[in-house]
């Protein structure tokens, strides 16, 4: 394995028992030496729209620094405390990485891919979440997002 060029390999995970099982498959079957893995996660961004009583938009209040700051240290935790023991175990490089952004579907498919993108990374791994036939329709999904949009390699894990 020496003298191979170093790997980035980027793992999108939620709080999900998918996501888990999607960071167990890639490490026993895509990490070598010296790869480096990415664990992303696309938190939103801190918004609140305020409805009237008519239903109409009154106004869209902003989080606070305080609040945001809460939101996105929760979320490290999470992904630090569930995530990364199995790295070290394994002693694999990586970086945690949160991002800020809308978090509809399309928008975090188009995240994950220019991510991606900056990193060249050898592939995306990503866990399917099992929204249903007709949901998925209307709504879509990020990793469907992600295969017809991505560069690199997409790998996505069926966790049912």
């Amino acid at each position: 394995m020496e003298g191979l060029p170093k790997r980035h390999v980027l793992i999108s995970v939620d709080d999900s028992p998918a996501s888990m099982k999607a960071l167990d498959w890639a490490l026993a079957n895509i990490y070598r030496p010296g790869d480096e893995f990415h664990l992303f996660h696309v938190i939103p961004p801190g918004q609140y729209v305020v409805l009237s009583t008519d239903l109409g938009i009154e106004e869209v209040v902003e989080d606070d620094e305080a609040t945001r700051k809460r939101v996105e240290d929760h979320a490290r935790n999470i992904l630090v405390e569930k995530f990364v023991p199995k790295l070290k175990a394994m002693d694999v490089p990586y970086q945690v990485e949160l991002v800020r952004f809308a978090t509809d579907n399309e928008s975090i498919g188009a995240v994950i891919c220019k991510r991606a993108d900056q990193l060249q990374a050898s592939c995306v791994v990503m866990a399917k979440h099992n929204k249903g036939a007709i949901k998925e329709f209307f709504v879509g999904s990020v990793c469907n997002y992600c295969t017809h949009h991505c560069k690199s390699p997409v790998l996505v894990m069926h966790c049912d």
